[in-house]
């Protein structure tokens, strides 16, 4: 039997706390890191040691995506011991970028802003380049079977927070570890992210996020192991009630749009009063993908002034 351990982590994020797990038996995993930064590494580090696990014990560290708060203490672990990481192949581009990618991501996020009729400069957070060279990485894709432990977890692939998102469960328990997939304490984001490698054309995230929810609704899940709050039960509850959500939002965006036209910005707004500065591209974010969604059911459609969007009801 595999025992699945949660290791809490503060973050300076919004969600207060993240959550790494150590899956024990006859080997040793490591699914997810934490934070970047020294004394985020040392509380792991403390973490592992309440369970008298040290970095030398760890057979390998999967990764569930590589959202900086999930990844971010790879760079420390290697600088003292090379681990296999695995992770998702969707990740394949991002890791070990160069500058030149970089600047083409931060340009796609500021474009997308100024469509928005929003502020690049003050509405997104201006990252600066840290190159990193990870080593020992594998890339997995859906189906792949992965032996947390020592026992056998099948991966599902669940792109829609992120495109590398992965699910993975045991056939055998109905135990998942879901990253940020499946949040019980509150609705996760369908982040706008910039076109896939080979591709020209963004990716339509909570489209994308809806149908791994109906894959996940499939599973004979019996206990979510999440990537931020506590293990939870009863997947598909909250899977009915993220789906109402979402409905919920899409009837609040039609109802802006019955006044005349708006921009993304505008309607953010209207629906995120309390969103400001480099947090508003949470809400840009969370409105474009569900304006995706009414544009799926043609509900809404857009107008091209300069280099900004309209959007209308229909």
């Amino acid at each position: 039997m595999v025992k699945i351990v949660p290791l809490e982590l503060e973050t300076h994020f919004a969600e207060g706390t993240v959550n790494a797990f150590l899956a024990i038996g006859e080997t040793v995993t490591l699914i997810d890191t934490g934070n970047p930064g020294k004394e985020s590494f040392q509380k792991l580090k403390s973490k592992l040691h309440n369970y008298g696990v040290t970095l030398k014990d760890i057979d390998q560290i999967v990764l569930t995506h590589i959202h900086i708060d999930h990844a971010g203490a790879i760079p420390h672990i290697q600088e003292e011991i090379d681990i296999p990481i695995l992770v998702h192949e969707q990740a394949k581009g991002s890791i070990n970028a160069g500058f030149n990618e970089f600047e083409k991501v931060q340009q796609f996020f500021n474009k997308f802003i100024e469509s928005c009729g929003a502020d690049p400069f003050e509405h997104i957070i201006q990252r600066r380049f840290k190159e990193e060279k990870w080593r020992n990485v594998s890339f997995l894709n859906e189906g792949n079977e992965i032996h947390l432990g020592g026992h056998r977890f099948e991966l599902v692939h669940v792109p829609g927070h992120s495109q590398c998102d992965i699910l993975l469960w045991n056939p055998e328990t109905g135990d998942a570890l879901a990253g940020d997939h499946l949040i019980k304490a509150f609705s996760v984001n369908a982040f706008i992210e910039p076109p896939n490698s080979g591709e020209n054309v963004r990716p339509k995230p909570l489209l994308q996020y809806r149908h791994s929810l109906e894959k996940v609704s499939r599973l004979p899940l019996t206990m979510i192991y999440p990537g931020h709050g506590e293990a939870f039960s009863e997947h598909l509850s909250l899977i009915k009630t993220r789906l109402q959500e979402q409905e919920k939002r899409c009837d609040q965006i039609i109802q802006i749009l019955r006044s005349g036209e708006k921009t993304i910005f505008e309607i953010c707004s209207e629906m995120y009063p309390r969103l400001h500065g480099r947090t508003v591209f949470l809400g840009l974010s969370q409105i474009q993908g569900h304006l995706d969604l009414l544009e799926e059911r043609q509900l809404v459609r857009y107008e091209h002034k300069g280099s900004i969007v309209v959007c209308h009801a229909i």
